[in-house]
């Protein structure tokens, strides 16, 4: 009989879970500029999300996966700065690239992968990410 799960062992070294209303990243991005903004986006986020059919929720889920790599890392975003995890969201996938601190936490852990689902409902985006 053939075994249904892989014979590869996989390490779980953390998941960090966030929602986020909608509304919420909506007033903060309807209150502040470009520069503001840039303090929890980079630039790269902030032009992808503006470029989306709905920048809105693409800001969410960017805010989300952000605090759910902190929980995952285990530390929150204490000494990570919010521009150090960038957020990719393509064809409904998220990639995630860290930068500085967030990178150094994520490589004394041994974390070598990230992987991140993302849904929406009621005005809300959830994201889950697993890092091992």
């Amino acid at each position: 009989m053939a075994s249904l799960f892989s014979s590869r062992t996989v390490s779980i070294k953390g998941l960090g879970i966030d929602i986020t209303p909608i509304e919420r990243i909506t007033r903060l991005i309807d209150r502040h500029d470009r520069e503001t903004l840039n303090l929890l986006f980079t630039l790269g986020e902030i032009d992808r999300c503006q470029a989306a059919n709905n920048p809105q929720q693409d800001y969410a889920i960017c805010f989300a996966t952000k605090e759910a790599v902190g929980k995952a890392l285990g530390t929150g975003l204490a000494g990570i700065g919010w521009n150090e995890i960038e957020v990719d969201i393509t064809h409904s996938k998220l990639i995630i690239n860290l930068q500085g601190e967030a990178s150094i936490q994520a490589k004394q852990q041994g974390i070598r992968e990230l992987l991140a689902t993302w849904c929406y409902w009621d005005q809300h985006v959830l994201v889950q990410v697993l890092a091992q």
